[in-house]
């Protein structure tokens, strides 16, 4: 028992470094998109320039305080501005051990797993927004009430309080998330309601320290500890916000769906066995991610997978629990060790055929996918004849009955290794591979912005420092109706800043900086926008365009490599106006 212990703490202690090692490595590789950008030059000002701007808009405001003190002290960045999320998206696959009881330790753990690897969690996790921190507030909410019923140690009451004050403060989704929760709830104190008389006397007193910690949750992340009282009326916006989420939402529920077979697959799993079983919690969640889909399907956000893959995690935990206990059993076996490496490498030819067809569409890989899928099939029926010859005191149907049952775990242990290694290597790409591409999280990220703003930066910032000002208020820079991301890319150089106004109405200059007459030396507009005579021009990429696979062979390849086999044509770009006579003095 200790030996199991050692290795279930060691398993831990392993998927908390995979998890952050996916959150953090990297973080800021691709540029803030638009949304990104929005929330991120709000906290930047309001740390840089002494107060928050009148404009800033605060979709979060834990996120929005959060960032204020990052960027006070350590001036700011992509990657930095991106912390937060990753550190609760952390914290999101930990959150199974609170529920240690009723998912069991390989549930919980296998839970834990669903949560780490899911390329859209993961995606969201490495974006500036709520949606990973409301979760989290969720989760944390769930687990201290499940460990509050379970102990009836008034400890875990704060943890729950301070749970729901994160939630309340990340962003909109939380009220999906808590629609989906509350209506769970309800369907569970009517299946359970003869219990209600004699546990609501035990509840009541407990409300009062919940709602304390919920007050000073609100308090220190909603008001920004008192500094910001205007955070609080942002944080009872975000319910306005969930309910008309704004037609510039951009998103696809059937490749959100295809992103998450694994978590989808053992979900379903989990799903029957609560029914079958009447697991409480199980059914809980099991309502939990039926309302969720419901209600991504109805008020679709970038954010809203999050409403039915949480749920689906805790179902998929069951799951992985039965499939532990089965394979427990049965662990001495060797015909069962034997199915496994047989089935393997059936699955790891069929995949690489796969792979093949989405380079070169020929039929064949298609029909030699086919065949290896029959060959499972076969592979099936023939170790499960073997094994069904009864033993003592067995019936033939129990024997039957009893390999069948040896035989499908089996089968499920080595479709779902080659289900987490794919799902792996999915979220290795979007993390890594492939940020600011359209390809690599449709649907999740709206509306990428390209590495190529990394270039811009760079030689714009180069030509503003190339020669000195005459003056601390000469405008050097002069930016006509940019894309926030752009403006957050150009945020060093806001002392040389033209006074104009952006589309969004933010200052793109300080206050107290005059108007010029001169003409500024350089120019950043997107493409199409006339300047005046006198420029030369650099073109560079800010978005790319994507149009969904067509052939199967493209489908294919995009759930395998988050990739399209053509190059993606630029849908948007920013033009850098070099006054011409620098030009001259720099060719001379």
């Amino acid at each position: 028992m200790n030996a199991n212990h050692s290795l279930e703490r060691l398993l831990w202690v392993v998927l908390l470094l995979l998890t952050a090692a996916l959150r953090l490595m990297g973080l800021g590789i691709a540029p803030l998109s638009s949304a990104e950008a929005v929330q991120a030059l709000a906290a930047y000002q309001t740390a840089h320039e002494g107060g928050i701007p009148p404009e800033a808009q605060i979709i979060s405001p834990l996120l929005f305080h959060t960032n204020i003190l990052l960027f006070a002290l350590f001036h700011g960045g992509d990657g930095l501005a991106r912390l937060v999320p990753a550190i609760c998206g952390i914290g999101l696959t930990l959150t199974p051990l609170l529920l240690r009881r009723y998912l069991g330790r390989w549930g919980a753990l296998g839970s834990g797993l669903l949560l780490a690897l899911s390329p859209t969690l993961l995606a969201l996790s490495r974006t500036l927004d709520g949606a990973i921190p409301a979760a989290l507030g969720i989760m944390l909410l769930v687990g201290a009430v499940a460990r509050y019923l379970d102990s009836w140690q008034s400890a875990w009451i704060p943890l729950g309080g301070v749970g729901l004050a994160l939630a309340l403060t990340a962003g909109p989704t939380v009220w999906g998330l808590l629609a989906g929760l509350a209506l769970a709830l309800v369907a569970g104190l009517w299946l359970w309601r003869e219990q209600l008389p004699w546990v609501w006397p035990i509840l009541r007193p407990s409300l009062g320290r919940a709602l304390v910690a919920l007050a000073l949750g609100l308090f220190v992340l909603g008001a920004g500890l008192g500094l910001h009282p205007a955070g609080l009326a942002a944080t009872g916006e975000q319910f306005l916000r969930w309910l008309a989420p704004g037609a510039e939402h951009r998103i696809n529920f059937g490749l959100q769906v295809l992103s998450e077979p694994l978590i989808l697959l053992t979900g379903i799993a989990g799903a029957a066995l609560a029914l079958s079983r009447r697991h409480g919690m199980g059914l809980l969640w099991l309502f939990w991610a039926a309302v969720g889909t419901i209600g991504a399907v109805l008020m679709p956000t970038p954010a809203s997978p999050v409403l039915w893959l949480v749920p689906l995690a805790g179902l998929g935990g069951l799951a992985v629990e039965e499939l532990a206990r089965a394979l427990q059993k049965s662990i001495q076996r060797t015909s069962g060790w034997v199915y496994t490496a047989l089935s393997l490498v059936l699955w790891i030819h069929s995949i690489l055929m796969l792979a093949r067809y989405s380079r070169y569409s020929q039929p064949v890989d298609l029909f030699l996918v086919g065949i290896g899928v029959a060959l499972q099939v076969l592979l099936i029926l023939l170790f499960g004849i073997t094994l069904s010859v009864p033993e003592e005191d067995e019936t033939p149907e129990e024997a039957s009955r009893r390999a069948l049952l040896f035989i499908l775990h089996r089968a499920a242990l080595a479709f779902g290794v080659i289900l987490v290694a794919v799902t792996f290597a999915a979220g290795w790409r979007v993390a890594r591979v492939c940020p600011g591409e359209p390809t690599c999280a449709p649907g999740i990220i709206s509306d990428p912005v390209a590495p190529d703003l990394r270039l811009l930066a760079a030689e714009t910032e180069q030509m503003v420092t190339r020669q000195p000002a005459q003056s601390e208020a000469e405008c050097r820079l002069r930016l006509v109706a940019l894309d926030p991301a752009v403006v957050w890319a150009l945020r060093d150089l806001r002392s040389r800043f033209c006074p104009i106004e952006s589309p969004a109405g933010a200052p793109l200059s300080p206050p107290d900086a005059p108007a010029s007459e001169e003409i500024p030396a350089l120019i950043v507009a997107p493409a199409g926008v006339s300047v005046p005579e006198g420029y030369y021009g650099t073109t560079f990429t800010l978005r790319r365009a994507w149009i969904l696979p067509q052939a199967p062979s493209e489908w294919i390849r995009w759930w395998l490599y988050r990739a399209s086999l053509t190059p993606l044509p630029p849908a948007e770009q920013i033009v850098l106006w070099v006054r011409e006579d620098l030009a001259s003095g720099e060719d001379g």
